[in-house]
């Protein structure tokens, strides 16, 4: 059986699960991607682990109609087109396509499947909640599209309730817990962190004694990152003495750092290599979310895969099966700042060592292997179908 994923666009953590899926198919297994929507990191590491069967396209055009200002859901609609797509679809003669949801490059799977009667799989991860703002004729063109997909790979619970009820495919097979982080990585790195490596660390950014809380996200206005500094003087007023570490990219970055320059509890980083990221997790107490929209925010079950109790938006599509109130960590509702500083000052009577042992425990069914062994499952159960 040969599998091809077409995705044009995937981070870090999707390489464990592309090399998990090699070995299952015995080297059968190809992915087509976009140069210019992966990082070089990403791309240099996919040819180290699929070698020729990673096939990185070039020459993406987009057209956009809507605001690319904003990146909340269905704020733009942008249509894509690769040329020679189709072409090379077609030439790795795969037995099964597996195509990233309804838009972008699917068409160009789904339309091989169905003209050579292939078998086809959808990744899929939306819930219906994301998706609250989408247009009438956008959720028409998905049930359209989604007539010959043989099986959904999902992430939880909450994207199966709105393909089920929002988009009507609840007769087609689905299999949830296809999305995972890169656990291995991120954990293997932070257990050979020394308590000496995160003192240099702390004496670094010059952190005070208290907890450390830790943000790793886009700096925009849909990662609630805004809300969270507005709510954070706050929390210090009851514990002066703990720290929040802010780490990632966006138009919110500079505008942000010069707003809070002055607050010394507060350290706005920046983007950080990828590689470097495990340094981060280690030093941190507890990692925090503030999403105001996600489908399955994957820096929670990294950081629950390094041990860490977490604090998690309601608006994150993956709370549902990662976070547990009082068990790994809390849910939280950031459009609400009672609910932030009541859930910032939760930790500080919790057992954090208690809480990261249960977010490891969680987060091991979401592991790589085990989200490539359910794909691969699927894939074998719909081709011999």
């Amino acid at each position: 059986m040969k599998i091809l994923w077409i995705s044009p666009w995937f981070g870090n953590y999707r390489i464990p699960v592309y090399e998990n899926l090699n070995k299952l198919t015995g080297g059968n297994f190809y992915i087509i991607c976009s140069e210019e929507n992966t990082s070089k990191l990403v791309r240099e590491k996919l040819k180290r682990t699929l070698s020729n069967h990673a096939i990185i396209m070039s020459g993406e055009k987009r057209m956009t109609m809507g605001s690319e200002v904003s990146d909340f859901a269905n704020s733009a609609l942008v249509i894509k087109k690769q040329p020679g797509l189709y072409k090379a679809v077609k030439a790795v003669g795969a037995d099964v396509i597996i195509t990233e949801g309804f838009g972008g490059w699917a068409p160009a799977g789904i339309r091989y499947a169905v003209t050579h009667r292939k078998k086809l799989c959808m990744f899929y991860e939306r819930t219906a909640y994301v998706e609250r703002h989408s247009p009438t004729w956008r959720s028409m063109y998905r049930r359209i599209m989604g007539i010959p997909v043989d099986h959904f790979l999902i992430n939880g619970t909450l994207t199966e309730e709105y393909l089920n009820d929002g988009l009507h495919f609840k007769n087609t097979p689905k299999v949830k817990g296809c999305m995972c982080a890169d656990s291995f990585g991120l954990s293997n790195a932070v257990a050979k962190v020394t308590d000496e490596d995160k003192q240099i660390l702390r004496d670094t950014l010059k952190l005070k004694q208290g907890l450390t809380f830790l943000f790793v996200g886009q700096m925009v206005d849909r990662k609630g990152i805004k809300e969270l500094l507005a709510v954070w003087n706050r929390h210090t007023a009851q514990y002066p003495d703990d720290n929040l570490l802010v780490i990632g990219k966006g138009i919110l970055e500079q505008p942000l750092k010069e707003e809070y320059s002055t607050d010394k509890s507060i350290h706005i980083l920046g983007g950080i290599s990828y590689d470097e990221l495990y340094k981060y997790y280690a030093l941190c107490d507890v990692f925090i979310m503030p999403t105001l929209e996600d489908n399955w925010c994957l820096v929670i079950p990294e950081a629950m895969a390094c041990g860490k109790p977490v604090a998690c938006s309601i608006y994150n599509g993956g709370h549902y099966e990662l976070v547990q109130d009082g068990v790994d960590g809390y849910r939280f509702d950031p459009l609400n700042p009672d609910s932030i500083v009541e859930t910032l000052g939760k930790f500080h009577q919790s057992d954090l060592q208690s809480m990261g042992q249960k977010a490891v425990e969680i987060e091991n069914n979401f592991t790589p292997d085990k989200a490539a062994q359910r794909i691969f499952d699927a894939c074998q159960k719909v081709f011999k179908k």
